[in-house]
């Protein structure tokens, strides 16, 4: 080939170029974990704060994800995810299969499981918990899940 064919600048420019949309994506990624975190500080509040809860729309919206999956074939469904931050050990217990990780409960999920014992352990409908993910190697949100027949061995 020969210069009149085709055009290319130095080299440098090009890594110029790279280094920008690197720092610039960089830049984004900070902005959306800032808001992210923000957001999950005011979750975290909401959760925490005084908990006004219409126990017969829990108890709809529960019969409704039950016989959804259970169309679906499934003996479980996730009922409720959290921060972990709202746990009063942050999900050790959880991590740690205590069976007594319900006495970390507090705020909205610590209602939620005391409507499931008063109104569907009779039923036969258990409750487990879980962690579903990690945010900087420590426990991030974790999980309550509905099962009822054998899905929560």
């Amino acid at each position: 080939m020969t210069e009149a064919s085709f055009s290319l600048p130095p080299a440098t420019e090009f890594a110029h170029k790279a280094a920008e949309k690197r720092a610039a994506e960089e830049e984004r990624r900070r902005q959306m974990h800032e808001i992210g975190d923000t957001h999950r500080a005011e979750l975290i509040e909401t959760l925490l704060g005084p908990q006004e809860i219409n126990v017969d729309e829990v108890l709809r919206r529960a019969a409704t994800l039950i016989r959804s999956a259970s169309d679906q074939g499934l003996n479980e469904v996730l009922a409720f995810r959290y921060p972990c931050e709202i746990l009063a050990d942050h999900g050790r217990a959880i991590v740690g299969n205590d069976p007594d990780w319900p006495s970390s409960l507090r705020g909205r999920p610590l209602v939620l499981f005391n409507i499931w014992r008063e109104h569907l352990r009779p039923l036969g409908y258990g409750l487990r918990a879980e962690i579903l993910d990690y945010r900087n190697d420590v426990p991030g949100d974790a999980g309550s899940f509905l099962f009822w027949g054998n899905s929560g061995d």
